[in-house]
C-alpha cells in the first residue's frame, strides 16, 4: 500500500490528465528542463508534509501535505503566454477544489498559493505557474496486538512473612 499522499498526488495527477490542455504531459515527477515542443505541460509533486500529534494516546495525525502543481505554457507574445496561464491556473484551481474524489480524501485545504513567472528571454516566450496546495487530512497507525507473555517465572525465595503486632496500653 502506498503512502497517502502519494495516492492523493496520483489521483490529483489522473485528474488533471482529464481536465487541462496538458492531457497526457501531466507527470508525477519533479518538473526537470523540458523541450518546447513538450509544452504545455504539468508537474505534479508533494515536496513537503507536516504531521501534528493529535495526543498522547494511539498515534494518530493532522498531516498536512504541501501538493504543488507546476504548470508550463509557450506562445509567440507575453499576452498570449499570459492568457494561456491564466486559463491553465484556474483550469487547475477549479479542477482539484470542485473534485468531489479529491476534497473526500482531505479533511479540508488549508491553504492555496499561486505564483506566475514569464520569461521572455528567448524567442520562445514561456510561462510558469506554480498552485501549492496545503491538503489536511488524519493519519491513524493501527497498533498491534501484543501477543501473550511466555516464558516468564519467578519464585520468591528468603522473604518474611508480612505482618505486624503491636501492644498497646490497656486503660483502666
Amino acid at each position: 500500500m502506498s503512502l497517502y499522499r502519494n495516492q492523493l498526488r496520483d489521483k490529483v495527477a489522473g485528474l488533471l490528465r482529464q481536465t487541462t490542455d496538458a492531457q497526457d504531459n501531466v507527470l508525477t515527477s519533479t518538473p526537470y528542463p523540458t523541450e518546447i515542443g513538450e509544452l504545455p505541460i504539468v508537474f505534479v509533486t508533494v515536496p513537503s508534509e507536516s504531521a501534528a500529534s493529535n495526543g498522547r494516546h494511539a498515534p494518530d495525525f493532522t498531516r498536512v501535505v504541501q501538493l504543488e502543481v507546476v504548470a508550463r505554457v509557450t506562445a509567440q507574445s507575453p499576452a498570449t503566454v499570459q492568457a494561456l496561464l491564466d486559463r491553465i491556473a484556474e483550469d487547475i484551481e477549479m479542477s482539484i477544489m470542485c473534485s468531489q474524489d479529491i476534497m473526500g480524501m482531505v479533511q479540508q485545504v488549508s491553504s492555496i498559493e499561486t505564483e506566475q513567472q514569464v520569461s521572455a528571454e528567448a524567442a520562445d516566450i514561456i510561462g510558469a505557474v506554480r498552485l501549492t496546495f496545503g491538503m489536511e487530512y488524519t493519519q491513524e497507525y493501527p497498533v498491534t496486538e501484543l501477543g501473550q507473555l511466555t516464558g516468564i517465572s519467578g519464585a520468591m525465595t528468603g522473604t518474611i512473612q508480612a505482618g505486624f503486632s503491636q501492644t498497646f496500653p490497656q486503660e483502666n
